[in-house]
């Protein structure tokens, strides 16, 4: 890849074009430097189990044998019980090489301690549905069923919950009154260009995982080769910056349905998680970059807002509703609060206010 000139990439002023074009290339390279081998993995769960360990397991079988031929079980139990100890210590070397080795090291005690405790969630297979009563079974008119519902849930959810919510967007009201409640005008957005240096920044700081869209490039082999691809990518998204135009190929995405809890057979139980490629990631955060420095820079966002904001969390929130109760009860007065709780609230956003 270092040997790559890009030709075909400065220059351009179509986005999906010069886009299209470094993710073929960059396809190219990366399916012709890791061809597909079938290999033997070991498992982590018995990497504890070397050479050494292999010749006292086997030796312990041949005490046992001894032992019952002689009716002397007094040294096999002894070696057994030495042998549960050096055991039960490589286990522990293992586990503690692992955390300290991984990425995530939450994620990795976790999983570690569901494998001890023989709770590890394997992945099931989605095979039914019950659709309106009818049972589903063939893998197409599966995946459109999914397709469909998760497409319409916030449409239908609306309807479900306002009758006149149709009339409501169609007169605009709830727009109009968002714009006279509205008194001071922000003013408009500019996006500055990025860098090879932002670019290169961004992809480190991206979550190492094997996770991956449908070019089955991962943000491990990204960052392996950030160095390479950070003046293409840069142009291409200033261009992208340029003309407001996000690439139609990064909006593609792997859907798979996630089951939350309750009947396996009702669709309604699962959630959708996207899979983007690991290049849209990079574009996104250039954008989000700016639009917060706008937000703050010109205070548009209110202060009350803790979520999605750099520098304050949960823990800001908590503490400032702890302090105004107890400042209402020492002036003796009445502490009252509402909360509310939003159905597919990132779903059922209105794009149009939203704009």
């Amino acid at each position: 890849m270092s040997y790559e000139i890009w030709d075909n990439i400065f220059g351009g002023n179509d986005v999906d074009s010069i886009f299209n074009n470094f993710h073929n290339t960059y396809l190219r390279i990366f399916y012709s430097s890791f061809p597909k081998k079938k290999v033997q993995v070991t498992k982590k769960d018995t990497m504890w189990l070397t050479t050494g360990i292999k010749i006292f397991i086997n030796h312990k079988r041949e005490l046992y044998l001894n032992s019952r031929n002689s009716n002397n079980s007094k040294y096999y139990k002894l070696y057994s019980k030495w042998l549960s100890k050096v055991i039960r210590e490589a286990k522990i070397l293992q586990c503690k090489k692992q955390i300290l080795t991984s990425q995530n090291k939450t994620r990795t005690t976790w999983n570690i301690v569901r494998s001890e405790t023989m709770k590890k969630k394997g992945k099931e297979d989605i095979t039914s549905l019950n659709i309106n009563g009818i049972l589903i079974q063939n893998p197409q008119t599966l995946a459109n069923s999914f397709n469909n519902y998760f497409s319409n849930v916030a449409e239908n959810l609306i309807e479900a919950n306002h009758t006149d919510k149709m009339n409501l967007i169609q007169n605009g009201t709830t727009l109009d009154h968002a714009l006279r409640n509205c008194k001071q005008v922000y003013p408009s957005i500019k996006f500055r260009h990025t860098s090879t240096k932002e670019i290169e920044m961004i992809i480190k700081t991206l979550k190492t995982t094997n996770a991956q869209g449908y070019d089955e490039i991962s943000v491990k082999i990204l960052k392996w080769s950030a160095p390479f691809i950070s003046s293409p990518l840069a142009y291409i998204c200033n261009k992208s910056l340029e003309t407001g135009f996000f690439p139609s190929r990064v909006k593609y995405s792997t859907v798979a349905p996630i089951f939350k809890t309750g009947d396996r057979l009702d669709i309604a139980n699962f959630r959708p998680i996207s899979l983007l490629i690991s290049f849209s990631k990079i574009l996104e955060k250039i954008i989000a970059k700016r639009i917060q420095e706008h937000a703050t820079q010109y205070q548009i966002v209110a202060k009350e807002q803790y979520g999605f904001r750099s520098s304050v969390s949960t823990d800001n929130a908590s503490h400032t509703l702890m302090h105004e109760i107890l400042l209402a009860m020492n002036n003796k007065q009445i502490v009252g609060g509402i909360f509310r709780d939003l159905s597919k609230a990132f779903d059922c956003v209105n794009h149009r206010i939203l704009l």
